[in-house]
């Protein structure tokens, strides 16, 4: 399985590249610290696109992005 920081840098909503959201990454991290439920941690996720690309990604691309990123957290946890 991915880190969450791994998942992240995969995650390519506009099509610029691999790696090339290095500030929406570190929001999305932060993000993680705060929201433990999909819906709003997909929620919080587009905000922080739109604030950066006046454009959020697709809801659904949003709630799997959520899920795994959860997912990921859960399964580091001690």
């Amino acid at each position: 399985m991915y880190s969450s920081e791994e998942l992240l840098k995969k995650y390519d909503p506009f099509h610029l590249g691999e790696g090339n959201y290095p500030t929406e990454m570190s929001a999305i991290l932060v993000l993680l610290t705060v929201h433990d439920q999909i819906s709003p941690l997909a929620e919080a996720i587009g905000s922080v696109f739109e604030e950066s690309f006046d454009a959020r990604p697709d809801q659904q691309e949003l709630t799997l992005l959520a899920t795994n990123l959860l997912l990921c957290e859960d399964s580091c946890e001690l």
